[in-house]
């Protein structure tokens, strides 16, 4: 059978490596991108993240890359320059566009998150809608879309990782205080037209850290 490299938007929560293991299940191949602020410790977890991923290795023998991106300076430019209630969509639109970027260096079309219908502010079904027309010819991929929150730790228990990604982790203070739960794309799209969205993705990239296990 032949293996099919995706792009993992790959956080320390519960979700996205869940979604990551289900599809290593099916045979696909990991590509990670994870995105880092100094809302944590950076190299808490930066060496997190690169635990779980490495918890994951037991599912292939293949090997993995990460791509590390600190995310910190576009989050400033997102709640400066932009509409303030879209924060989270233009956040979760500028991971995708560079997903795409990276998929493209990587030779896949393929995008995995771990997205649950309705479980944030982000993943209502109108704001969902705003990622997938972004994502134009790339195949946005969410395996947990129908899972709730039980579901997804009763799978991590087995897997062996409750522990360690249940460390407690700081929440976002880049949240709105009112984030925007029914985007209009016209308006996500305006608030973009506010930065220079091609130039952020090329400079995340750039910089980014890249790891192979």
């Amino acid at each position: 059978m032949t293996w099919i490299k995706f792009i993992s938007l790959f956080s320390g929560g519960f979700d996205s490596p869940l979604a990551a293991a289900l599809m290593i299940r099916r045979k696909f191949v990991p590509i990670f991108l994870t995105f880092l602020t100094s809302d944590d410790k950076m190299d808490s977890m930066r060496n997190k993240v690169i635990t779980i991923i490495k918890r994951l290795k037991v599912l292939t023998n293949y090997p993995f890359k990460v791509y590390i991106i600190d995310y910190d300076d576009i989050l400033n430019i997102l709640v400066n320059n932009c509409e303030r209630k879209l924060t989270c969509i233009l956040c979760k639109r500028l991971m995708l566009r560079i997903a795409r970027n990276i998929g493209s260096k990587e030779n896949t079309n393929i995008i995995v998150t771990g997205d649950i219908l309705g479980e944030q502010a982000s993943q209502t079904l109108d704001n969902l809608y705003s990622y997938d027309e972004m994502a134009k010819d790339f195949i946005i991929l969410r395996p947990l879309i129908g899972y709730d929150k039980n579901e997804v730790i009763g799978i991590i228990r087995e897997l062996d990782l409750y522990e360690i990604i249940s460390q407690s982790s700081a929440a976002c203070t880049f949240n709105p205080q009112y984030p925007e739960t029914h985007a209009k794309l016209k308006e996500v799209i305006a608030s973009e037209n506010q930065i220079d969205i091609n130039k952020l993705v090329e400079n995340a990239i750039k910089k980014a850290e890249i790891i192979n296990l």
